[in-house]
């Protein structure tokens, strides 16, 4: 007699940080709402959006059962303003995150040595927490400034698996959409393996 697999369902609290202008809130709006706003604005404080994704379940070779499994994922996001007269209210919402992006523009190498900083206030904060490091804006091409050894080196420091990096264009699309599903299976990992804990949420 075969065992029945249950679909599971996984709420994430997930946070957006970097210094102004990287794209956080131009990558949120390109992952719910699939488009680009071309016209620069401000976050003024939080903005919190959702989206529920089903991602589908790696079959176990004692698994014989023809329909794949799709577990439901629904990420709370929250998009807190970068500048500094916001940093007040950001520890508010840090609380209960359980995944993080870090984002850096590729175009001002400042931005990515700053990312350390954001996770260090996060950190004070909510200590169970994956994180990803994502370099946006990848479509200005000629305008690059941030070498891949750079990059390298960031994800070194933070202690990351060369997965958990990527490069995004939030005016195209480019791998934003992808991010996000391998953030959602490394998140529902996280739990299985017990490094996050969602009963704290």
């Amino acid at each position: 007699m075969t065992e029945e697999v249950q679909e599971k369902k996984y709420i994430f609290k997930i946070v957006l940080l970097g210094d102004p202008g990287v794209g956080k809130s131009s990558l949120i709006t390109r992952f719910v709402h699939n488009r680009f706003q071309a016209s620069y604005l401000m976050t003024i404080g939080v903005d919190i959006l959702s989206k529920q994704l089903f991602v589908e379940r790696e079959k176990k070779s004692t698994d014989s059962s023809e329909e794949p499994i799709k577990d439901e994922v629904l990420f709370l996001i929250s998009d807190i303003g970068g500048q500094e007269r916001f940093a007040s209210v950001r520890e508010k919402f840090y609380r209960g995150a359980r995944g993080c992006f870090l984002v850096f523009d590729l175009t001002r190498s400042n931005t990515l040595a700053s990312i350390k900083e954001w996770q260090k206030g996060l950190e004070g904060v909510e200590e169970e927490v994956i994180y990803f490091l994502i370099g946006n804006k990848a479509d200005l091409k000629e305008q690059i400034a941030v070498s891949d050894e750079s990059i390298e080196s960031m994800v070194k420091e933070l202690n990351l698996p060369k997965d958990s990096f990527f490069i995004t264009s939030a005016k195209t699309g480019e791998k934003v959409e992808e991010a996000f599903v391998t953030f959602a299976i490394e998140l529902m990992k996280a739990v299985e393996q017990k490094r996050v804990d969602l009963s704290s949420n």
